[in-house]
C-alpha cells in the first residue's frame, strides 16, 4: 500500500496544492460572476465546493475549521480495507461487533462475508456493524492506526479517526481534508465512489438500499451523509453540472455542522448554475448576459412542497413479492420512474407505516399481525420518505418491543415520526419540519387503537384519539408552528365515504387549530373537504399494500400540497396504481387547484 501511494503522491501533490485556490481566485478554467454580488445562504458552519478535475477550491467557508465528521467517516473505512484486503478475503460477524450502536446492515451473528461485499452495507446504509466488522478483521487498533496513516499520506493534516464507524466525537477533519480525501477516491478507487451511487445492492441473503437524499437529483453520481448529535448533518455530495456551454464538470459538495443539508446543497447547486462558468472569457460574459443575469434570483420559495401518502405495509403477500421478484431488494417498490421524480421534488413526504419494522418482540396473535423486515426502513429512507405516522392498530401486533425497536431504527435513518413515541412527552410533542422560513408541524392519533398500545410516562407506546387532553395536545402545538398537519388513523375499511366519527374528529382538531388533517385505515380513497380555513382527507388508501383481491384497494392517492407564507395552500389529487408484483406502477396526475376556503358552521361537539 505505501509503495502505491508513493507512487501516486506526486501527481495527487498538484491536486492538494489547488485547494488554497479561493473563489476570488479562479483560475483561468473557470469565472465567477462577481457582478450578482449574491450572499450564499446555508446553514453549514464549514463547506467547500471544488472542481475534481482541476483540485480547485469554487466555494468555501471555515475550511480549515475541524469539526466531528460522523459517517464520512466510513469513506476512509473502506479505503483502508479495500487497499489491504485481498479479493476473496472474508471476516466474520461477531457479537462485539453487533453490540455497536445502531441495526442498519442487519449483519447476523457468525456470518461470513466478503470483505467487498461488507462494503454495500457500510457505503449504503452506514453500517455501524460493518465498519467494526471490517475493523475488527484485521485487529481494531491497527486499522484505525492505518486510517489515520492513510490520512497523513493524503497531507490530511487535521483530520483523526477514533473508530471505524464515525459515532465517535473525536473523528474529525475539516471541507478542505475531506476535498482531498473525495479527490483521491475519484482518481484512484473509483469503484468505491461508485458504490456509493448505486440505489441497492442484493445478493442470495440479504439487500442493502441506498440512504442518500440526494439518489434521483440530475447529476448526482454518489457521496456519503452522516449524523450525530455533535456533529449534525454532514454530507460529500458529487455532481456532475453543466456549468459552461457544453460538457459537465464533476463538483464536489463537502458540509460539515449543517442543520438541513438537503437545503443547503440545494441551494449550492442553484448557486453554481447561476455564478459558474467554464470556457473563454469572452463565452462567459456572452453566457451570462444571456442565461445567467436572466435567471430568477436565488432565494427561497414562498411556500413548501408536501406529498401525502396512505398506508405502507410491507410485510406477507408484499415481502413474499419482493423475495420472488426482486431478489429481496424492496427499493425495487418505489423505483418507477414518476414515483422518484415526485418523492425527490417535495420538500416533506409524508405517509403511514402499518406496522412495525423490526426483529424483535412476540406475536401477539391478532388476526393479521404485521411485522416488516427492517430492511425496509432504510428502503423508505432512500425513496424520500421523511416523516410516518406509527399511531395506527397494527403497530401493537408484536407488542411494545417491536415498537420501541422500530422507533429506535427510524431514529437511526433519520425519518421522523409522529402519533407514538418512547413515553407520553415524546407521542404528545409534534414533529416540526423547518423549510424556507415556515414551521411544519405534524401530530398523529389512532382512533382504532390498539388501547393497550397508549403511551404512558414510563411506557413506549401511542397517541390515542380518545386521550382526554386530546385538544389541550393540537391546541398546543398550533401555538408552536405556522401549519400543524393531524393525522388520524380512522374510518371504517373499504367504505369510500366518511363518516360521522371521522368528520367529528378532523372539525375538532380544526377548532383546535389544525390546518389540515390526514385520514387513513379503509384501505380506499374517500373524499376530501374544506372545512373552516382548513382541508381535509379523509382517507388516502393504500401506498403500498398487498390487498390484490380488489380494484380499489389497489389504488390510492398521493396528495400533493403547496402551503404558503400567507396560508394559502394548493391541493393536487394524483390516482396511483399498484401493479401484480405491488410496485407503485403508476401515477395519474391530477389538477392543481388553490384552495378555496369557506366558512361552514362547526359540527356537534358530541362524541360519535
Amino acid at each position: 500500500m505505501r509503495r502505491k501511494i508513493l507512487i501516486f503522491i506526486v501527481i495527487f501533490s498538484i491536486f492538494c496544492f489547488s485547494l488554497s485556490t479561493k473563489a476570488e481566485n479562479a483560475s483561468k478554467y473557470f469565472y465567477v460572476n462577481k457582478n450578482l454580488n449574491e450572499q450564499l445562504k446555508v446553514s453549514a458552519l464549514a463547506y467547500l465546493v471544488g472542481d475534481l478535475n482541476t483540485g480547485e477550491v469554487i466555494l468555501s467557508k471555515n475550511q480549515e475549521e475541524k469539526h466531528p465528521i460522523a459517517s464520512i467517516s466510513k469513506l476512509m473505512t473502506a479505503l483502508v480495507a479495500k487497499e489491504i484486503a485481498n479479493p476473496t478475503e472474508t471476516a466474520k460477524v461477531s457479537k462485539t461487533a453487533l453490540a455497536t450502536n445502531g441495526t442498519n446492515g442487519e449483519l447476523r451473528l457468525g456470518e461470513k462475508m466478503k470483505i467487498s461485499e461488507l462494503l454495500y452495507p457500510l457505503l449504503l446504509e452506514s453500517s455501524n456493524d460493518a465498519a467494526e466488522v471490517l475493523a475488527e478483521h484485521f485487529g481494531r487498533d491497527s486499522f484505525i492506526a492505518k486510517m489515520n496513516q492513510q490520512a497523513e499520506s493524503l497531507k490530511m493534516s487535521n483530520t483523526s479517526y477514533e473508530d471505524p464507524s464515525g459515532l465517535s466525537i473525536n473523528n474529525q477533519s475539516t471541507v478542505s481534508d475531506l476535498f482531498k480525501l473525495t479527490g483521491y477516491l475519484i482518481q484512484q478507487t473509483p469503484d468505491l465512489v461508485k458504490i456509493t451511487s448505486k440505489r441497492s445492492y442484493s445478493n442470495k441473503k440479504q439487500s442493502w438500499s441506498n440512504i442518500s437524499q440526494f439518489l434521483g437529483n440530475e447529476g448526482y453520481f454518489g457521496g456519503k451523509s452522516g449524523y450525530t448529535d455533535p456533529a449534525k448533518q454532514t454530507v460529500i455530495s458529487l455532481f456532475n453540472l453543466p456549468l459552461g456551454h457544453t460538457g459537465v464538470r464533476p463538483i464536489a459538495i463537502t458540509l460539515l455542522q449543517s442543520n438541513d443539508r438537503r437545503k443547503d446543497v440545494e441551494s449550492i447547486l442553484k448557486y453554481l448554475k447561476k455564478n459558474v462558468y467554464y470556457g473563454g472569457v469572452a463565452d462567459a460574459y456572452t453566457n451570462w448576459v444571456a442565461e445567467r443575469i436572466g435567471m430568477p434570483d436565488i432565494k427561497d420559495p414562498n411556500f413548501v412542497t408536501l406529498t401525502f401518502g396512505g398506508d405502507i405495509m410491507l410485510d406477507r403477500g408484499v415481502k413474499n413479492s419482493v423475495r420472488k421478484n426482486f431478489n429481496n431488494d424492496y427499493s425495487k417498490l418505489f423505483e418507477k420512474p414518476d414515483l422518484v421524480k415526485l418523492l425527490q421534488k417535495s420538500d416533506i413526504v409524508f405517509a403511514n407505516l402499518e406496522g412495525t419494522a423490526s426483529d424483535r418482540g412476540t406475536d401477539l396473535g391478532n388476526l393479521y399481525s404485521f411485522r416488516m423486515d427492517p430492511a425496509v426502513i432504510p428502503t423508505l429512507k432512500g425513496a424520500g420518505i421523511n416523516v410516518l405516522s406509527v399511531a395506527n392498530n397494527h403497530v401493537g401486533d408484536w407488542g411494545r418491543l417491536a415498537y420501541m425497536d422500530t422507533l429506535s431504527r427510524l431514529k437511526e435513518n433519520e425519518i421522523l415520526y409522529t402519533g407514538g413515541g418512547n413515553d407520553k412527552t415524546e407521542a404528545r410533542t409534534p414533529t416540526i419540519i423547518e423549510k424556507y422560513g415556515m414551521k411544519i408541524g405534524f401530530i398523529g392519533f389512532s382512533d382504532k387503537g390498539p388501547d393497550y398500545m397508549e403511551a404512558k410516562d414510563d411506557k413506549v407506546g401511542i397517541l390515542l384519539a380518545n386521550d382526554p387532553d386530546f385538544d389541550e395536545i393540537i391546541k398546543n402545538a398550533t401555538k408552536q408552528v405556522d401549519y400543524l398537519i393531524v393525522s388520524f388513523h380512522f374510518g371504517e375499511e373499504y367504505q369510500t365515504k366518511h363518516n360521522t366519527r371521522q368528520e367529528y374528529l378532523a372539525h375538532k382538531a380544526i377548532d383546535d387549530g389544525a390546518k389540515i388533517v390526514i385520514g387513513a385505515h379503509p384501505h380506499v380513497p374517500q373524499d376530501t373537504e374544506i372545512y373552516k380555513n382548513s382541508y381535509i382527507a379523509y382517507s388516502l388508501g393504500n401506498f403500498i399494500f398487498d390487498q390484490s383481491w380488489s380494484k380499489e384497494t389497489m389504488q390510492g392517492m398521493l396528495l400533493e400540497m403547496k402551503l404558503f407564507k400567507d396560508g394559502s395552500m394548493t391541493a393536487k389529487k394524483d390516482t396511483t396504481q399498484l401493479n401484480s408484483a405491488f410496485q407503485l406502477d403508476k401515477i395519474n396526475k391530477g389538477k392543481e387547484e388553490k384552495v378555496k376556503f369557506k366558512i361552514v358552521k362547526p359540527t356537534s361537539t358530541t362524541s360519535q
